[in-house]
């Protein structure tokens, strides 16, 4: 994978910064885009021969341009990998972080989503080979929530927007795999924003999230649970009846 140029959307913390990092690991070529100057800068200090820096935010609708600019410093680029996205508890339900949750989960997302895609689907008609595409949903995106209603619902909105463009390059004959990444709880941030500090089981450490989210993507698997184990979760959430989920 030495060979590999690697572009997060949204990579100076949490699941993307640990992503960033594993790829380097990895001898990869790593863009990445993020709101903080100073985190992206930390990010370069570390390799700056293999580390490209994007000041952008999601929100800006302007992953076109983002991307283009990643091409150009980088060569061609072989996976994009969508790690922007926000959530808290938001248990009195004001409307101002509801709404900025949709703005960046699911408009912020979208925006990124169709300009990855379409970068994928002319570049590889001109060079060929394959590409990777993924983004990051939740175990949360199998149900609703009386807490965090915008962020489960976007997630849900995540899952399908990338089954969809899967099913969309499978039909167009589009060598291009797009991967939809489940993790459970993972020690970020966002993590204790949406499932409260005390309520948290089976937390992965951020790189072992990493390296599992990347095997998955390597394997071009349609859907990759981090952990493995939060599978039986996601089976368990979607036969679950009402009456039972709705006393949780």
């Amino acid at each position: 994978m030495a060979d590999k140029n690697i572009f997060i959307i949204g990579g100076t913390s949490g699941i993307g910064r640990a992503l960033a990092e594993y790829y380097l690991d990895l001898g990869c070529v790593v863009g990445v885009s993020g709101r903080r100057q100073a985190l992206l800068d930390e990010l370069k200090r570390v390799n700056p021969q293999r580390v490209f820096t994007y000041v952008s935010d999601i929100k800006a609708l302007a992953c076109a341009d983002l991307i283009k600019s990643a091409h150009e410093d980088m060569g061609q680029i072989d996976t994009i990998i969508i790690c922007s996205g926000i959530g808290d508890i938001n248990a009195s339900l004001n409307a101002a972080p509801e709404i900025d949750t949709v703005k960046t989960n699911v408009l912020g997302f979208t925006d990124a989503a169709v300009a990855a895609y379409n970068y994928f689907e002319s570049n590889l008609k001109k060079r060929g080979g394959i590409g990777a595409l993924a983004g990051i949903s939740s175990i949360a995106s199998f149900r609703g929530s009386d807490l965090a209603p915008s962020y489960y619902a976007s997630k849900a909105y995540v899952s399908n927007y990338l089954e969809g463009l899967r099913k969309k390059a499978l039909k167009n004959k589009l060598n291009l795999k797009v991967c939809t990444i489940v993790p459970g709880f993972v020690d970020t941030a966002l993590a204790k924003g949406v499932g409260g500090k005390d309520g948290l089981f089976w937390v992965a450490p951020t790189y072992k999230a990493a390296r599992q989210i990347a095997c998955g993507i390597a394997k071009g698997k349609a859907v990759t649970y981090i952990t493995k184990r939060w599978r039986l979760i996601a089976w368990i959430l979607k036969v679950l009846p009402d009456f039972i989920y709705n006393k949780i």
